[in-house]
């Protein structure tokens, strides 16, 4: 399995995968390799919010402040903007060449069995998981 060096510098990513991250990428059924270096950075530093104010984190309440996105092969969650503040005041805009530098890991390290989504698939509108609120 292949992992960007930016999911660990720019998205707080760490080994062993916190278990509501594996929820997150389980429920929308998308590969941690199909993220984008934006996108994760959001579900830790929500994750790390609701940690530190002791909230119990569930998808269902990931998904009232964000939503996944498509584009250019790659998923990543975008705040949502109608009717919920944001959680993060100066969330990162971009990063640059974020897939030059990449390793590869044993398919055993991460524990849960995630779907690599073909681009036949499609976009969002194929995901697992959609919220209506």
């Amino acid at each position: 399995m292949m992992l960007y060096a930016a999911f660990f510098r720019e998205g707080n990513f760490r080994l062993p995968m916190s278990k509501f991250l594996g929820d997150i990428l389980t429920k929308y059924d998308i590969h941690i390799s199909q993220v984008n270096a934006l996108g994760l950075p959001r579900v830790t530093h929500f994750e790390f919010i609701c940690r530190a104010q002791k909230i119990v984190l569930t998808v269902e309440m990931f998904n009232v402040f964000y939503y996944v996105t498509y584009t250019d092969g790659f998923y990543s969650f975008n705040s949502r903007t109608a009717g919920v503040l944001p959680c993060s005041r100066n969330p990162p805009k971009s990063f640059h060449n974020w897939k030059n530098k990449f390793f590869y890991i044993r398919r055993g390290v991460i524990l849960i069995d995630m779907h690599y989504r073909a681009e036949s698939e499609g976009g969002t509108e194929g995901c697992a998981c959609w919220f209506v609120h």
